[in-house]
C-alpha cells in the first residue's frame, strides 16, 4: 500500500484519543479543505510513531481480479453504492462515486493500521465527505488494538464528567443532550455522534473526535467518563441502573467493530468489559422533556459508581 507517484509526498499527523493518525498525501490534494473538522486535532510534534497510517492517492487503484468475500453491500451512509470485502490479508471497501462513472477504493490491512484510499474523479464535497467517512471507519477498527473504542452516541460534559447517551438512530440522543444543555446548569456538548473512549491509568476517558454527525462539534478534549445511558422512547420517564452483564449488553450495540474480524472484535469485548467494571450504565425510558433530563441527572449523580 505505497503511494506510487512522482508527486512530492506530504506527511501530516493528527492526535485523536491519544492515538497518532498519519496521513500521507500528494501536493495536488488540499488536506485543509478536505478535512476541515480535523484542524484542532493536528499534531505538530515531529518523530512520533503513528499508530495508524493512511495514504491518499489520486492514482488508479490496482486491478484485483478477486475482491474477496462480500461481507456487506448496504450502508446507511452510501446505500447500495457501497461494498465491503474480506480477503486473507486485509479488506477492500468500495463506494461508487456520485456521477456513477468511477469507484472509490479503500485497501486496508487486517488490523487497519495501514490503509490506502484511492480517489476517483469526484467533486470537492464528495472527496471531503467520503475521505472523512473512510477515516472514521478505519480509525474505529485500528484503535481497538490500543484499548480505544469508538462509540455511536452523544456526549455531555458536566464539570469535566462525561455522560454518553446511546440508542438506535432516531431514538433522541441529540435531543436528550439538548435537554441537558437547556435545563442542567454548567453542561456543554463534547461530541454529538462518534466520541472515543479509552482506558487510562487514572480511569476511563471519553474524547471528542473529528466526527460529530450533523452537529459541528469537533473538540480535541477529553474528560472522565461518568456514565453510559441507553435511551428508549416511552410514554413516561423511568431510569434503571444496569450493572454487570446487563450494562455490557446495553453498551455493546453502540460500539464500533467489524464482527467478521474475530481478533478485533475480541479486543473490543475485552476493553468494554474493563470499561463497564469502572463506569456505571443506566437505561432511561423517556419523553423528550425537561423532567427526563432532570431524572437522568439525579439518578446518575446520586448513584454510587
Amino acid at each position: 500500500m505505497t503511494l506510487t507517484t512522482s508527486t512530492e509526498i506530504i506527511k501530516k499527523q493528527y492526535k485523536i484519543a491519544d492515538l497518532t493518525l498519519q496521513i500521507n498525501y500528494t501536493t495536488d490534494l488540499d488536506l485543509e479543505k478536505l478535512l476541515p473538522t480535523f484542524r484542532d486535532f493536528e499534531w505538530y510534534t515531529q518523530g512520533d510513531q503513528a499508530a495508524i497510517q493512511v495514504n491518499l492517492s489520486t492514482d488508479k487503484a490496482p486491478e484485483v481480479a478477486d475482491l474477496g468475500v462480500l461481507r456487506s453491500d448496504l450502508s446507511i451512509s452510501w446505500g447500495d453504492r457501497f461494498c465491503f470485502y474480506e480477503k486473507e490479508k486485509g479488506y477492500i471497501t468500495t463506494i461508487v462515486n456520485e456521477q456513477g462513472d468511477g469507484m472509490w477504493y479503500l485497501y486496508s490491512d487486517r488490523d487497519f493500521a495501514k490503509s490506502t484510499i484511492y480517489i476517483p474523479q469526484s467533486s470537492a464535497y464528495e472527496q471531503s465527505t467520503v475521505i472523512c467517512w473512510m477515516l472514521m471507519m478505519l480509525f474505529g477498527q485500528a484503535a481497538l488494538l490500543h484499548e480505544v473504542i469508538m462509540i455511536h452516541g452523544s456526549v455531555i460534559n458536566l464539570n469535566g464528567q462525561g455522560i454518553v447517551f446511546l440508542g438506535k438512530s432516531g431514538t433522541g440522543k441529540s435531543t436528550h443532550s439538548r435537554l441537558w444543555l437547556s435545563h442542567i446548569p454548567e453542561t456543554s456538548l463534547l461530541n454529538d455522534d462518534n466520541p472515543a473512549i479509552r482506558i487510562k491509568e487514572d480511569g476511563v476517558l471519553i474524547y471528542g473526535t473529528p466526527w460529530s454527525g450533523k452537529t459541528p462539534c469537533y473538540k480535541n478534549e477529553s474528560i472522565v467518563l461518568k456514565a453510559f445511558v441507553r435511551l428508549q422512547q416511552a410514554p413516561e420517564n423511568k431510569f434503571d441502573l444496569m450493572p454487570g452483564i446487563k450494562g455490557f449488553i446495553a453498551v455493546l450495540p453502540s460500539c464500533t467493530a467489524i464482527r467478521w474480524n474475530k481478533d478485533l472484535f475480541a479486543e473490543m469485548n475485552t476493553t468494554l468489559e474493563k470499561v463497564i467494571s469502572k463506569v456505571q450504565v443506566g437505561f432511561l425510558k423517556c419523553l423528550p422533556d425537561q423532567a427526563a433530563a432532570e431524572l437522568c441527572h439525579e439518578r446518575i449523580f446520586d448513584s454510587a459508581v
